[in-house]
């Protein structure tokens, strides 16, 4: 069994992750959706989080087991990642790339991704937002 923690920001992103996770997930397989919204319990943001771990549920729970959650309390979204994956003991953690950045930018990732990366014990993909084809 193979125990992935994916977090998202948008429907966008779950759609992405989905993508890459129905190609490799396996029966037993279980998938923990987070969506942590940095900054508090601003409505939009809660439903737009809720709109995203829904695709979650929509494109991968009639078939593993998709287990998720939203944290509204304002925390930082890379220490939510990463406190679940320790509590999990993920064997992946699976995030969104954002490609909105100039060439020379991309060289930074993003603030939230940067910290996921640079504090992880967990196998990490990272999954592109657009395609690169």
């Amino acid at each position: 069994m193979t125990r992935i923690v994916a977090g998202t920001d948008s429907a966008e992103t779950s759609e992405r992750i989905c993508e890459y996770l129905d190609g490799r997930l396996h029966e037993g397989d279980e998938v923990h959706a987070l969506n942590s919204i940095h900054g508090g319990n601003d409505e939009e943001l809660v439903q737009e989080g809720q709109e995203a771990l829904a695709v979650f549920q929509d494109r991968l729970g009639d078939r593993f087991d998709i287990e998720t959650e939203q944290n509204t309390d304002g925390s930082d979204p890379a220490h939510d990642i990463l406190t679940t994956a320790d509590e999990l003991d993920a064997d992946e953690i699976a995030i969104g790339l954002s490609q909105k950045r100039s060439p020379a930018q991309k060289v930074v990732f993003g603030s939230n991704t940067q910290s996921v990366l640079m504090q992880t014990r967990h196998p990490l993909i990272g999954v592109p937002m657009k395609d690169t084809r």
